[in-house]
């Protein structure tokens, strides 16, 4: 028996970086909405820590997916349960502080040294290391990246005509990135200052001309090895996730390779799994995903490019929700996205023509 707990709060937590910290509005309300949905991926006799549990049932109530047969628990009930482990959406100093004031045993958790250890691998600073192993040596691919203390090499970057992108280490979703085209106005530069202060770095990337996000969704094994469970297609708006197509892995990967070679999907599929058992073996257990993109080449021959790590989230993603919901079989495309009315929900709506609108 598994404990769950959605905390999606988790990158934000991370960039905080201390044991008790209020969450945004946003990320209690999503937290309190749809703290239910680990049932689409336990198994049958799990928890589930929710905020409230009368408000999880109803709410789980209205999925139509299919979900396993889960206990829903709040906080006060943990205290003498005993279960086999504990799997949040993501570790942060956060959820483990939560837990150990719940009374959760302590081995069943990270320790401080390797909490420190996994937010280091959560920085989008791995990406650099990433992408040299993961392109080395292989045509159709792009993506470049270095962080810097110094802003004065950022300003000869612009000087030097180019359009950039500038990233906090660590943000949530859709924060902590700016783009830089022409000149580093006084808002950028107070965002660049602020976030070495308080980060000891920034990220800077080249701009690209983007075509289609998409992400590669991974699991590290308990023996060290790092198992690949499919393609997340999912949609964005400002940097903010919106949605995630629901097609079978074959259809996927057919759309994919519209742009780039199948071989080219396989080839970093195949060096991501062994680069990143390298990097988490003995530190992480768990699901992450890699998210990466297609990119107008701007020369007529070879078209498009692949970027294959824009970023990497060392939790699930929503990507892996998306994989739980996947048909074993080809079936009508639909899309998984997230509304917001009175409450945040979880929908799954039929797509007419996944091409155009998805990919």
């Amino acid at each position: 028996m598994n404990l769950h707990i959605f905390n999606p709060e988790h990158d934000i937590a991370l960039a905080c970086n201390k044991k008790r910290f209020t969450a945004p509005h946003a990320a209690q309300e999503l937290r309190m909405s749809i703290g239910w949905i680990p049932a689409l991926w336990a198994s049958d006799g799990d928890m589930v820590l929710v905020d409230d549990v009368a408000f999880a049932i109803k709410a789980a109530a209205k999925c139509k997916e299919k979900k396993a047969e889960v206990l829903f628990v709040s906080d006060a009930d943990l205290s003498g349960i005993r279960f086999d482990c504990v799997m949040p959406w993501g570790w942060d100093r956060a959820v483990k502080t939560r837990l150990v004031d719940d009374g959760v045993p302590a081995e069943l958790m990270p320790s401080d040294n390797v909490m420190e250890h996994l937010r280091l691998l959560s920085s989008r600073v791995q990406t650099k290391s990433a992408l040299k192993h993961l392109r080395e040596g292989l045509e159709g691919t792009c993506g470049e990246a270095f962080s810097t203390n110094d802003i004065s090499l950022i300003k000869d970057s612009v000087a030097s005509g180019n359009h950039i992108v500038i990233k906090s280490p660590w943000s949530s979703s859709g924060r902590g990135v700016r783009y830089v085209e022409r000149s580093i106005t006084p808002s950028v530069k107070g965002f660049i200052r602020n976030v070495i202060h308080e980060q000891g770095e920034v990220m800077v990337e080249p701009y690209y001309n983007k075509v289609k996000d998409f992400g590669m969704e991974f699991e590290a094994m308990s023996d060290g090895s790092v198992a690949y469970r499919g393609l997340s297609l999912f949609l964005t708006h400002n940097g903010a996730y919106t949605g995630n197509l629901l097609a079978h892995e074959d259809e996927k990967a057919e759309m994919l390779s519209r742009y780039v070679a199948p071989q080219l999907i396989e080839e970093i599929k195949t060096r991501a799994c062994r680069y990143f058992a390298n990097r988490f073996k003995g530190i992480y257990q768990g699901p992450f995903g890699v998210d990466m993109m297609i990119v107008a080449s701007g020369d007529e021959s070879n078209g498009f490019l692949l970027h294959p790590c824009v970023e990497i989230n060392l939790r699930r993603t929503m990507g892996h929700v998306a994989l739980a919901l996947t048909p074993e079989v080809a079936s009508p495309h639909r899309l998984m996205h997230i509304d917001h009315e009175v409450n945040y929900l979880m929908r799954v709506s039929p797509i007419e023509n996944p091409f155009v609108k998805v990919i």
